[in-house]
């Protein structure tokens, strides 16, 4: 077979005319040639090329402002939140150091001064049947500041965890300056009790004890009353026995018996101090509480004076779970 020629598929361009000639046109100024036909197998004419118009360009959407995500609004409350909280624990910083400054505020002290154990009994059954008087003294030594305290729920415990009784004292005002003696007596009724607590109480003599006590305290400047929080007042580091009943009275003298003249010494005249800041001509201010009649107007089996104990004691301040 032999080869074919084959035209091609673009349109010759047509050649400009130059000194009266274009595409082949003679020098004599014939009319030109025209160009062969493209040719395609079989002898086909090509088709004209098909005109195909530009898609239109579509115009770019509009832009929107980007909306801030839900983060970003979590993000910055979470900034103002820290940042108002950081100023808020600044400005009480201050505030207590200025009312430190003015103040100078100082904790209240508590001491158990006397204990009586007047009745101790344990029966066969576990059975535990006591009453205690005891008396606290607080003292309060700020000068401007006064203390509220509601009523004090006292209890007594041994060494091993016995408790050998409970009572309540009622509320009082601790003055500025003021020494408050607190009397009341704590008891136990046929409270059962474990059974090694118990030979140990039969045992014993003495029994080393403790002491808590719970209210609700306050300070109070002037006409201003804080809030009342928990406090907790534990001594420790005392003892006590069971009181010896006391001796009947001694027999009237009888009429025709001589009377006896009994000289007493004449009392120590007290010493002016000056004048202090507790009260007047030098006497700290001092006032006592007493417990409600119900605790004190019930029986004792035993007798014999309080004993003296100095056991001091610890204030604690209990807010919400936190102890301080």
């Amino acid at each position: 077979m032999g080869d074919r020629a084959y035209a091609p598929a673009v349109k010759p361009v047509p050649v400009r005319a130059t000194n009266g000639t274009a595409n082949g046109g003679g020098a004599n100024g014939g009319p030109p040639r025209p160009a062969p036909p493209s040719m395609l197998p079989g002898g086909r004419v090509p088709p004209p090329p098909m005109y195909r118009p530009k898609p239109a360009q579509s115009r770019p959407p509009p832009r929107r402002r980007p909306r801030r995500s839900a983060r970003g609004w979590c993000c910055a409350c979470c900034l103002w939140l820290t940042l108002v909280l950081v100023g808020l624990v600044f400005l009480a910083a201050i505030a207590a150091g200025v009312f430190y400054v003015v103040y100078h505020p100082q904790p209240p002290s508590f001491a158990v001064t006397s204990l009586r154990l007047a009745a101790l009994n344990v029966s066969d059954s576990d059975a535990l049947t006591s009453r205690i008087e005891f008396t606290v003294t607080a003292r309060n030594p700020n000068d401007k500041i006064a203390f509220a305290y509601g009523d004090m729920s006292a209890s007594f415990l041994t060494a091993d965890g016995a408790d050998v009784g409970d009572g309540v004292v009622p509320g009082f005002i601790h003055a500025p300056g003021n020494t408050t003696v607190i009397r009341g007596a704590a008891t136990a009724t046929a409270a059962t009790i474990d059974p090694v607590q118990a030979a140990a109480l039969r045992s014993k003599k003495s029994h080393a004890m403790s002491a808590e006590m719970d209210a609700k305290a306050g300070f109070q400047i002037g006409k201003f009353k804080s809030k009342r929080i928990n406090v907790r007042v534990l001594c420790a580091g005392f003892s006590a026995g069971l009181a010896k009943p006391t001796p009947p009275p001694a027999a009237a003298p009888s009429p025709d018996a001589e009377p006896t003249v009994v000289v007493a010494a004449a009392p120590t005249p007290a010493r002016g101090r000056g004048r202090g800041r507790g009260g007047r001509g030098g006497r700290a201010l001092r006032s006592v509480v007493r417990a409600s009649s119900s605790s004190s107007s019930s029986s004792s089996s035993g007798g014999g004076k309080m004993t003296p104990t100095d056991a001091k004691c610890k204030v604690r301040i209990k807010i919400w779970i936190w102890s301080f």
